[in-house]
């Protein structure tokens, strides 16, 4: 049996429908899934933290991302968009852009989307605030 379908067995025999999140599946079932599709680990800033004004963004990854599709935006006060540097490849499974500039005070929220080499597009919010300084 591949590994798809026996992954696909395992999460129709738990009842989970596709694009469930496993997070609250046995620690086995999350292993499989992690090893199925790339995940975000984590992310610098990291989700709902309050930083200074960071000179990139880092995010992490279960596997290497693949770099020529993978976009990060960053919206912040009043949605404003803010300049990011050229998204590339990063140590550890990671990708970086820099920050055009200092981030004024307030709630950001940093945007992804990438795809593994399984091709399986992945995307996801990070929200973090900057504080005054």
């Amino acid at each position: 049996m591949t590994r798809v379908v026996r992954m696909m067995a395992v999460l129709a025999a738990m009842g989970v429908a596709a694009g469930t999140a496993v997070a609250a599946r046995p620690a086995a079932v999350r292993a499989e899934a992690a090893a199925f599709h790339l995940h975000l680990l984590r992310s610098s800033p990291a989700a709902d933290s309050t930083v200074a004004s960071p000179p990139v963004v880092q995010l992490w990854f279960t596997e290497s991302p693949q770099v020529a599709v993978t976009s990060v935006r960053m919206t912040g006060p009043n949605d404003a968009a803010v300049r990011l540097g050229r998204v590339r490849a990063g140590a550890e499974h990671s990708v970086v852009a820099n920050v055009q500039g200092r981030l004024a005070p307030g709630h950001y929220v940093i945007s992804w989307r990438t795809m593994s080499r399984d091709g399986h597009p992945m995307r996801g919010t990070i929200p973090f605030t900057v504080a005054a300084r």
